[in-house]
């Protein structure tokens, strides 16, 4: 392939990606200090109303499929005109 700069190539790098150039290199070392580790989360209180109200819409959804399937067998069992 010739090396012209006017293609569609000309302004591509010459390198492979994911490699750090030579003027970068010196960055990493400059860091000196260590990262510390992230901090770690609290432990969360149990919430009793957050429970009540999903125990209580837990209770309401297995009422709405029962309800949903006595309605399906009763239409299921009517006469079709």
């Amino acid at each position: 392939m010739e090396d012209r700069g006017d293609d569609v190539l000309g302004n591509l790098p010459r390198t492979r990606p994911g490699r750090r150039s030579e003027k970068r290199d010196g960055g990493a070392a400059k860091r000196s200090t260590p990262r510390r580790p992230p901090p770690k989360p609290e432990a969360a209180e149990p919430d009793t109303v957050r429970n009540a109200v999903r125990a209580a819409a837990g209770v309401a959804e297995a009422g709405m499929r029962v309800a949903n399937g006595i309605t399906r067998e009763l239409l299921r069992r009517l006469p079709r005109p």
